[in-house]
């Protein structure tokens, strides 16, 4: 839709197209950032007749923030520029082309919007896939293959010494690799973006895990409560916190999980973990030195994001570390 003037500046053939224009917004502004040309009839992002817009200027029409990305980029248009850019505004994403032109000799500007949000979505979820496939091709192509190497090289001194101390060595390396391929599927596992949501017994879950590892003398201390949650995926959630606590705190650590307003704690009486290496704790590959892979909280982060699950990492009152889960829905 146009006003009066511009329709005969414009030109017949250009309008058609403006009233018909598929599968987004084009619009024709002036320098003072009014719409002066707004297609199609009804914009199909809004269900808005594009009447209602016209004459308005962008201060007019969108919040304060919104204008602000959008401001430079109409007033580089007008002055010559062209430009490409997102906006997002609501909860979606709107790609943005402009063009300069020119009408009896005053200088305008031509902005073509579509709704990008799936597209964006798809884009940042294959950029997420890719960063997952280099970290599995960094754990079998080093991680794995380490170990291996290893096996292989005892196995080749027994058979020359028949020092059976080598053999023990094969056997640790081998337990040692069931672990990190243990870990694999695990992360894999974890990439599953759609839990299924039951009620569980945390308690009942969080000793499930615990019977799955290698508990040395340490203590699981957990009340008994029911949250909403995949019944798998948390299961290996405890189990990585669980090798981590350990591994940290020392083979008589006690570990205590209990339930906060709107979710869980998880603590352990070991060392806890120095506050400089906090912010990368949950990086694929970090590792704060105590023999771990770098993976377990890794998967401990994702299973958590995977659910909606905030995680903040702080101390337990003796200062070993101590993890609290929220947004969690706690079940009757």
């Amino acid at each position: 839709m146009t006003d009066i003037s511009t329709q005969a500046a414009v030109g017949k053939r250009a309008m058609a197209l403006i009233q018909n224009f598929p599968n987004g917004v084009l619009v024709l502004f002036d320098d003072d950032l009014r719409y002066r040309v707004v297609g199609p009839d009804i914009l199909p992002f809004s269900n808005t007749e594009a009447t209602k817009l016209l004459g308005q200027s962008i201060h007019e029409l969108f919040p304060e923030h919104t204008v602000s990305r959008l401001q430079p980029k109409m007033r580089a248009t007008v002055q010559g520029e062209s430009c490409s850019f997102d906006v997002e505004y609501g909860d979606h994403v709107h790609h943005i082309e402009t063009k300069p032109v020119e009408i009896d000799d005053d200088a305008y500007g031509v902005l073509v919007t579509q709704d990008v949000t799936q597209e964006r979505e798809t884009a940042t979820a294959l950029q997420q896939q890719n960063e997952r496939l280099d970290q599995f091709a960094s754990m079998i192509s080093h991680d794995l293959r380490n170990p291996l190497f290893i096996a292989t090289g005892h196995l080749e001194l027994y058979q020359e010494t028949g020092d059976t101390d080598h053999l023990r060595q094969v056997e640790e390396t081998l337990s040692r690799l069931d672990e990190l391929t243990k870990d694999l599927l695990a992360l894999t596992q974890s990439n599953d973006s759609n839990p299924t949501s039951e009620t569980v017994a945390l308690n009942i879950v969080a000793h499930n895990a615990w019977e799955m590892i290698d508990t040395r003398d340490a203590t699981l201390d957990v009340s008994e409560f029911q949250i909403q949650a995949d019944h798998g995926q948390l299961q290996a959630l405890f189990e990585n916190l669980f090798r981590n606590a350990i591994g940290h705190g020392g083979n008589d650590v006690t570990i205590r999980i209990d339930p906060i307003d709107d979710g869980f704690y998880v603590e352990d009486t070991g060392s806890g973990i120095p506050k400089e290496k906090r912010e990368n704790i949950f990086e694929h590959g970090f590792s704060t030195g105590y023999g771990g892979n770098g993976v377990g909280l890794t998967i401990v982060s994702r299973i958590a994001n995977h659910h909606g699950w905030s995680i903040e990492l702080s101390e337990e009152a003796s200062g070993g570390a101590r993890f609290d889960f929220t947004g969690v829905e706690l079940a009757e």
